[in-house]
């Protein structure tokens, strides 16, 4: 079971406002679940799930695996940006060779919503290509 400042569904403002006061140490195990919600940028809980996230984004190196291990090109991308957002370079070399794979050998999923250019620019942006 998750806590209580997970969301549950799209408009449990009351989980959003929980999150907003739990420290990191104790969100970190559910970072994987709080991702989830940026696969939809139209959700409401999108930004400040986000917003939650960007300091900690070098941490989450595994969860990023795991989202661009998916077929969900989409949440791929939010993801990608939330890593642009950082602007310090991850250095995790499994992750690297992720995003360089969706930079230079793309699927056609992944070129026909922007992963591909969203990844190919961070890649450039990181001085990987």
């Amino acid at each position: 079971m998750l806590p209580s400042y997970v969301p549950a569904h799209k408009s449990d403002d009351k989980a959003i406002e929980l999150l907003r006061k739990t420290e990191w140490a104790e969100a970190r195990p559910y970072a994987m679940a709080l991702m989830e919600w940026l696969a939809d940028i139209n959700c409401p809980h999108f930004n400040p799930i986000y917003n939650y996230l960007m300091p900690h984004i070098h941490e989450l190196t595994a969860e990023f695996r795991e989202v661009f291990a998916t077929d969900d090109d989409i949440w791929k991308t939010n993801c990608i940006y939330l890593l642009e957002k950082s602007r310090v370079p991850v250095t995790d070399p499994p992750l690297l060779a992720m995003l360089l794979r969706m930079a230079e050998n793309p699927t056609s999923g992944e070129i026909y919503h922007d992963t591909s250019q969203a990844a190919r620019e961070l890649a450039q942006e990181w001085k990987l290509l």
